[in-house]
């Protein structure tokens, strides 16, 4: 009998499209994006594939003085739910955390902040994104009120100018960049990064008009206040637009702060260009850059690069050019936002930092908590009002005691990595992934396997707004669970142990006037949890279920959908009609409220833009910058080399022409792939003037060391490196030579705690012959 065809969802970074799975296990492009090599590769080597050649997890594991010991799932669910309860009750409610990734289901994010948040009462629940994209909602917080992003992919195709900001699309979103932007010929790009990419490559082959502002690490806020201080003396802004959309007292300011202060292109090309490039040739391409947003449609985009640099001041940064030139809410003019994480739209959506609550309300406001309450059906103090840890401050508390991960691994993916790692043995350690991880293994404690991309059921929102519905294409070989799963299986086996204990409070109890106190609640947790409901739990992670016990997704969709309304992350299209479940599984899914973010209705003369909720219609502010956002990292006088990371090798050889080694499929699946196929060890790469200086060459060793630690890498010569910089790929090598030992977590950004790792300074300190 012929194997039916199957349609899915390739979920390996932010673009995520449809691809069919054919009889015979070919994987085929049908969505509008198409699939790139990661994806496929990805799916032609897991399709039926065994266990061991995939390494993935096949049972529950429990670690014992013995080693790991295979154990039943009804066991490891009891160890887990006793775990939360005997810290709970010893430690306090701020004893547990969750740290998720972005590419978890929409319906396993919200279960894991209803379940961790809402009902165990923890704030310390966060995820990759907080990492990654954080402050790409921070930005535009700060200048629109809300997180939401107002472009699509489609705005590329209507574009006049594309400027990516710290970004390469080239290789890290093949498919947006070959379908749209490369089928925009007439569009002129400029790609601002220190680097010369691939995408640098690529673009400056296709056309001379194309231009490279490789500026200094650091330098996109005193960029982009260059370019907004040369469309005032051209007067070249929409005035009408500002005085009609953005608030006067932010717009009086921030045009005083671009005329009086030191802005100009002659004040400011000495300062972004860097060593070895001429004066001259930067200011020509900061001039044609600049005369490009007198056009009418301009197109931004930012990822990782700036998230991490500048933080949320640079994204703000880049949204008051749209808000001077009134380049937003019509097809080809406004900010695109491109996530290396496939759910990472979910998580800003669900308020994944200890800080928020779902579609962004605050901790700290109590109307918030008292509105996340109702929507979660729990009395208003159940939601502490102390806000979580930042992730960047997991390695350093002493509060933390039992950590939840999905599907990621912060024995590599964190700050600070060596304090990170020894924080990790004092922690008791649920890990729920699908592959064996041996760096991850060494610090867990439980271990509970989960489906693959190809094995689970649910919903993914893409980089512009998209919801669309992943479709399993095979059963596991064995018994895994679904992340919504083991979360309800832990949230009820809980209810049953406190069914077993003293009677708990009343679900109602401290919903008058006389709501019980912080502390008060901390009595009860301590006096046997009995601040939690047996039967409020159980309801409430008693979904309807498959013939395997697995949740169905509809029903957690409509308790999202439904939770959603009045927000302005209400999931809605752009005539304002619910997405139902049907909606999302067919076609290519939904746009989230189409067009109508940010275009005034018919005869609606208020503003165009909303606060956390819809109906809080206001106008956009002007972001004033962080002075110290405002310098290049080469200004600080630290000395030594600002560190620069990032998926992708570079070119090698002093001409800088020499064989890349892309962000290929094995480091996006590294995990499952295995160890046997990462690179030996990776290579630090320098611009030709630092080799000479150091007097080191291609293939010489040197020790890349700052206070945090110190790691040995090969030295590849690139001029593709601007000199005074130094790239360190993230991806995985057998030597761990990951830049984590050398970022750290203390610089955080204050809008939304994301730690700024790309502001990292190293020395390099040459090995003699003698020492190698």
């Amino acid at each position: 009998m012929d194997e039916p065809t199957k349609q899915t969802l390739c979920t390996f970074c932010g673009v995520v499209d449809q691809v069919t799975i054919t009889p015979g296990r070919r994987v085929k492009a049908t969505g509008s994006l198409g699939v790139c090599v990661k994806g496929a590769h990805y799916f032609q080597k897991h399709l039926s594939s065994r266990p061991r050649d995939v390494a993935r997890l096949t049972s529950p594991m429990l670690r014992s003085p013995y080693g790991w010991e295979r154990v039943s799932w009804d066991y490891a669910i009891d160890m887990a739910a006793d775990s939360i309860l005997a810290d709970r009750q010893e430690f306090g409610r701020d004893s547990i955390g969750c740290y998720g990734v972005g590419q978890m289901t929409m319906e396993s994010l919200w279960v894991a902040k209803k379940f961790f948040q809402g009902h165990l009462g923890t704030n310390n629940i966060c995820s990759n994104a907080e990492q990654c994209l954080a402050n790409n909602a921070g930005g535009h917080e700060l200048v629109f009120g809300n997180e939401g992003p107002f472009s699509c992919y489609d705005d590329y195709r209507h574009a006049e100018a594309i400027f990516f900001y710290g970004h390469n699309p080239a290789i890290n979103h093949p498919t947006v960049f070959q379908r749209y932007v490369r089928q925009n010929k007439s569009a002129v790009k400029v790609v601002i990064d220190p680097r010369r990419t691939d995408t640098v490559d690529v673009l400056l082959a296709e056309s001379p008009h194309n231009i490279h502002l490789p500026v200094r690490s650091g330098s996109d806020v005193l960029l982009n206040c260059a370019i907004a201080r040369y469309l005032l003396d051209e007067d070249a802004w929409d005035h009408d637009f500002v005085a009609a959309q953005v608030e006067p007292a932010s717009a009086a300011e921030f045009l005083r702060l671009l005329r009086e202060g030191p802005y100009s292109i002659d004040d400011v090309v000495p300062r972004i260009t860097p060593a070895g490039m001429l004066a001259d040739d930067m200011r020509d391409r900061l001039l044609r850059a600049c005369e490009l947003w007198k056009r009418e449609r301009v197109v931004t985009t930012s990822s990782v690069g700036i998230n991490q640099t500048v933080g949320s001041t640079g994204v703000a940064s880049i949204l008051n050019l749209h808000l001077l030139t009134g380049d937003i809410g019509a097809p080809g003019r406004g900010h695109v936002r491109l996530a290396g994480q496939s759910n990472a739209s979910s998580e800003l959506a669900m308020g994944y930092s200890g800080r928020l609550l779902p579609f962004r309300m605050r901790i700290t406001e109590a109307g918030h908590r008292a509105k996340m309450a109702r929507i979660w059906g729990l009395p208003a103090w159940r939601i502490n009002s102390t806000p979580g840890l930042p992730v960047a401050s997991f390695a350093t508390s002493e509060r933390l005691r039992t950590l939840f991960i999905f599907g990621t691994n912060p024995a590599r993916n964190f700050p600070d990595l060596a304090r990170w790692r020894e924080k990790m043995m004092d922690l008791n350690i649920v890990y729920v992934d699908s592959y064996y991880n041996p760096e991850i293994l060494e610090y867990a404690d439980i271990v509970l396997p989960c489906r693959t991309k190809h094995e689970t059921a649910g919903i993914f929102l893409n980089g512009e707004r998209r919801l669309q519905f992943m479709e399993p294409v095979e059963e596991p070989p064995f018994d895994a669970w679904s992340d919504v799963r083991i979360i309800c299986e832990i949230a009820r086996r809980i209810a049953l142990h406190l069914g077993k204990a003293a009677p708990t409070l009343s679900p109602d109890q401290g919903t008058s006037a006389t709501s019980p106190g912080e502390a008060e609640v901390e009595e009860w947790v301590a006096k046997g949890n009995v601040d939690l409901s047996a039967q409020t739990l159980d309801a409430a992670f008693s979904y309807p279920v498959d013939e395997q016990g697995e949740p169905l997704s509809e029903a957690v969709w409509q308790e999202i959908l439904a939770a959603s309304r009045g927000f302005y992350n209400e999931f809605v299209d752009g005539d304002g009609v619910p997405i139902d479940f049907d909606r999302i599984r067919s076609g290519e899914g939904v746009q989230w409220q189409g067009r109508r973010r940010y275009v005034a209705e018919s005869g609606d003369n208020r503003p165009l833009f909303s606060g956390v909720f819809r109906a809080d219609r206001r106008r956009a502010t002007f972001h004033i910058p962080l002075p110290e956002r405002l310098i290049p990292f080469t200004e600080r006088g630290d000395g030594g080399f600002v560190l620069i990371t990032g998926r992708g090798a570079m070119s090698g050889g002093s001409s800088g022409k020499g064989q890349r080694r892309n962000n290929t499929a094995m480091f996006n699946s590294s995990t499952a792939t295995g160890v046997e196929n990462w690179p030996e060890r990776n290579s630090v790469y320098i611009n030709p003037r630092d080799a000479r200086r150091l007097s080191v060459a291609t293939g010489s060793r040197v020790t890349v060391r700052n206070d945090r630690g110190e790691i040995t890498c090969p030295v590849e010569v690139s001029d593709d490196v601007p000199a005074g910089h130094a790239y360190l790929t993230f991806h995985p090598d057998r030597a761990g030579t990951h830049p984590n030992f050398l970022t750290s977590s203390d610089k955080i950004d204050p809008q939304t705690w994301q730690p700024l790792l790309k502001d990292t300074r190293v020395d390099l300190i040459p090995i003699s012959d003698a020492t190698k």
